[in-house]
């Protein structure tokens, strides 16, 4: 019997997950590369975008290219700090506004393909332990930074 691998899974799944996604979001024109900023927007009205690449754990220079492609498509606006000219905030515009039920519809859509044939519990358990190896692995990781 052949041994099944975490990492094959994840990797896998992670895949599949940013085709379904595409197709979903291609009406909109943006992919599932831009889809992550957009909701986060949404959930933190006047987010920064250094705040939003710390929250998300993505660099900076790939946050700026999906805030300017978002921006660019008319779903988010930035708005200059007044205390501290150097910082703007992101809000969605009522573009922006206008498709969140839709890509919130997506995403649940989504999650639900995904969770078929699992129960309530089995889908707790798994997104409980997808979080204990994502904190292990970040914290892994800068474990192994600070050594360097």
């Amino acid at each position: 019997m052949k041994k099944k691998s975490l990492g094959h899974y994840v990797s896998m799944i992670y895949r599949h997950l940013q085709i379904h996604l595409n197709q979903e979001f291609s009406r909109f024109g943006f992919g599932s590369g831009q889809y992550l900023y957009f909701i986060h927007i949404a959930k933190h009205k006047g987010i920064t975008q250094k705040e939003l690449s710390r929250k998300l754990a993505i660099d900076k220079a790939t946050t700026a290219k999906a805030v300017k492609k978002l921006q660019e498509l008319g779903y988010i606006r930035s708005e200059q700090s007044r205390r501290d000219k150097r910082i703007f905030h992101l809000y969605l515009t009522l573009q922006g506004e206008k498709i969140l039920p839709e890509i919130r519809a997506i995403m649940k859509g989504t999650t639900a393909v995904m969770g078929k044939k699992m129960s309530e519990k089995e889908m707790e358990r798994t997104l409980n332990s997808l979080e204990i190896m994502y904190k292990n692995l970040t914290s892994h990781i800068e474990e192994n930074r600070k050594k360097a």
